[in-house]
């Protein structure tokens, strides 16, 4: 499935045309560009057996070496 385990991010459908209106060379209306339905997926990755956006990824994963950063420091500091 592509939907972000974290947030709920999933495929999203959007109006996409090929050019700008006009840009044909004639005049606006008689060869505008055609205005079509297209799916934009989101960016997924996996990380530990989940499926996370891009941005939830960046999260997640800057909480998970900050775990493991702190856990040194205090080992350190009762010694």
């Amino acid at each position: 499935m592509l939907i972000c385990s974290n947030c709920g991010k999933k495929p999203n459908k959007i109006s996409w045309s090929r050019h700008k209106k006009g840009s044909s060379g004639a005049s606006e209306w008689p060869l505008r560009a055609q205005i079509s339905k297209r799916v934009q997926h989101p960016n997924l990755h996996k990380f530990k057996g989940k499926k996370y956006c891009t941005k939830c990824l960046r999260k997640i994963k800057a909480s998970f070496i900050a775990k493991f950063q702190k856990a040194p420091e205090a080992s350190q500091a009762q010694v």
